[in-house]
């Protein structure tokens, strides 16, 4: 009885050896056969390298204590490639007092408030980078969209201001920004965005003023795609 068992308890164990040397070799295949990562890179609906983006802009710039601005303007985009891209823009300024000078002049006769930087004019050139692409489900269609940030530098006219002896004054002017560009087809398109701005604020006749501006500016665009891959 013996002698018939250690045989079978031998025969197993050869079995299972080879049967697990076996998996060892072979588990490399599987993995590599079965496991491979899948990366799927669905085409854009809209190509913008090398295609030129003009937009017409409106704006508030809400943050100024005795006025508010409504920016009108054009910016024009180049796209070097589906990430970079170079602006420049032009902006006009429309002014309207927040109420808030009457209010002091009225409350204290000896006060006399008076604005030293009303802006007119701004020009800049920036540079643009889009990191994030993608697309929405929106009721029976889908919208592309991206998101982007804006940086660059330009000029500021400020108007004259004869009550304080202080002349028209052009000022550096820098800016960082954040929008979003959504697409409208293969050429329209709508954006919106929001533009820290800092200039250098001018001085007086007497050496008064100076200071740094901080005007916030948030705008919605509008306009269409040129040239490129369509």
């Amino acid at each position: 009885m013996r002698l018939g068992v250690c045989p079978l308890v031998l025969v197993a164990f050869v079995a299972g050896v080879a049967h697990a040397q076996h998996e060892e070799a072979v588990a490399p295949l599987i993995e590599q056969h079965w496991s491979r990562s899948v990366v799927v890179v669905q085409p854009r609906r809209v190509e913008k390298a090398r295609a030129l983006e003009v937009v017409a802009l409106a704006g508030v710039i809400p943050n100024d204590a005795f006025l508010i601005y409504i920016p009108l303007g054009m910016r024009a985009a180049f796209h070097i490639d589906e990430r970079w891209a170079v602006e420049a823009s032009l902006e006009y300024h429309l002014s309207a007092d927040t109420g808030l000078r009457n209010y002091l002049e009225e409350s204290d006769a000896q006060l006399r408030a008076r604005i030293r930087d009303r802006q007119e004019l701004r020009a800049s050139a920036s540079a643009m980078w889009s990191p994030a692409y993608g697309k929405l489900a929106l009721g029976g269609g889908v919208l592309h969209f991206e998101g982007y940030l804006v940086g660059g530098a330009g000029v500021v006219r400020i108007a004259e201001e004869k009550t304080l002896d202080q002349g028209a004054a052009v000022r550096p002017d820098f800016h960082l920004g954040a929008g979003l560009r959504a697409f409208l087809g293969r050429r329209w398109l709508l954006r919106l965005e929001y533009r820290q701005y800092l200039f250098l604020r001018p001085t007086d006749g007497a050496g008064r003023g100076g200071g740094v501006g901080w005007p916030s500016e948030i705008a919605l665009c509008g306009g269409l795609l040129l040239g490129g891959r369509r």
